[in-house]
């Protein structure tokens, strides 16, 4: 799988750690990970000694329809299959690029509107309710991502997995075909359906 994980911010969050830490797990998978920050975010000197592959994009700069063509570029030229918003800062220019992949957002807290995301990942079963409540997401376009870190990881893939799926064949994957480890999954059965 091929992902740009987009962040807008340029200061330090308490949740970069963990995100390093996810895109070296998603490598380590076999994915193909990009990250989109400022050259000025924090994250992005700690990506770069990592070793990530960086697509430099001023994300905060509130030129949203120029950092988008920087955005498409990204995804043109990693060949990329989903992008994963980090941050509300980078969500419009991601979602400039939603006719050319499926767009995947992370979110802390309730949101104030409907998200127009693929997907939604989140990190408490007490804000998916809040979300399906506040009919600001549909329940099968959210998941949520918490336990240990491998099973974490493993239900964002699923994530990602299914909004591929969905804006392939304009429905869900079924739970059942995302079952068990990623090497084994196929989404051949869904075409089948």
């Amino acid at each position: 799988m091929r992902i740009l994980h987009t962040i807008g911010g340029t200061a330090p969050t308490s949740t970069d750690a963990a995100l390093l830490s996810t895109l070296r797990w998603q490598i380590g998978r076999g994915c193909h990970v990009v990250l989109s920050a400022s050259r000025r975010a924090a994250i992005t000197e700690a990506a770069r000694a990592a070793g990530l592959t960086l697509a430099p994009a001023e994300l905060e700069s509130g030129f949203a329809g120029r950092e988008a063509v920087i955005l498409r570029a990204a995804v043109r030229n990693h060949a990329i299959e989903l992008i994963h918003v980090h941050d509300h800062t980078a969500s419009i220019p991601a979602l400039m690029c939603a006719d050319l992949c499926p767009i995947v957002r992370t979110f802390d807290d309730l949101p104030e509107a409907a998200l127009p995301f693929d997907h939604v990942i989140v990190g408490a079963a007490g804000l998916r309710s809040r979300l399906i409540k506040a009919e600001l997401a549909e329940p099968d376009h959210v998941t949520v991502a918490s336990g240990a870190v491998e099973a974490r990881m493993e239900r964002i893939l699923e994530a990602y997995e299914r909004a591929i799926v969905r804006s392939i064949t304009g429905r869900l994957i079924p739970a059942r075909f995302v079952a068990g480890r990623p090497e084994l999954r196929r989404l051949a059965p869904v075409a089948a359906e």
